[in-house]
């Protein structure tokens, strides 16, 4: 999606978008808005699919790994899933960082991946496994 795109997303999320991904905005304290993190769950396999996204200036302070590690949680103590995964560009150290910070693997490569700037170009597959997660890092589950 374009820059644009994305703004409008993260001014107006959309919590019934029609392509079935959930999104939440990424929020600092004080209410600025800095990004979005959205899931989908494929069907029929029943894995979740993750993306994420953060304005330039708030990369780095770790407020992704925070939003992805609130995600994980969230998706492992209220859905029925075996497996959450995500693409991220070969070159995107930065998102591969932020993945395993949270406990995903690398599974390889998906050649031509993901369709970026007029290009298509290689993506890693990453992936974490309900066992692997073991117990919630933020969130609680509540009676």
């Amino acid at each position: 999606m374009t820059k644009a795109e994305a703004q409008k997303r993260i001014e107006n999320p959309n919590p019934s978008d029609p392509v079935g991904w959930t999104w939440f905005v990424v929020e600092k304290t004080d209410g600025t808005k800095i990004g979005f993190i959205i899931y989908f769950t494929n069907q029929p396999s029943g894995h979740v699919e993750i993306g994420y996204a953060l304005v330039p200036s708030e990369k780095g302070k770790g407020y992704g790994t925070e939003a992805l590690q609130i995600l994980v949680d969230y998706l492992f103590l209220t859905k029925d899933v075996m497996r959450i995964q995500a693409n991220t560009d070969v070159r995107n150290v930065a998102s591969q960082r932020i993945l395993q910070k949270t406990g995903f693997q690398k599974e390889g490569i998906v050649r031509k991946g993901g369709f970026v700037r007029g290009k298509w170009q290689d993506d890693y597959r990453f992936s974490i496994l309900r066992e692997e997660w073991k117990e919630p890092k933020i969130l609680t589950k509540t009676a």
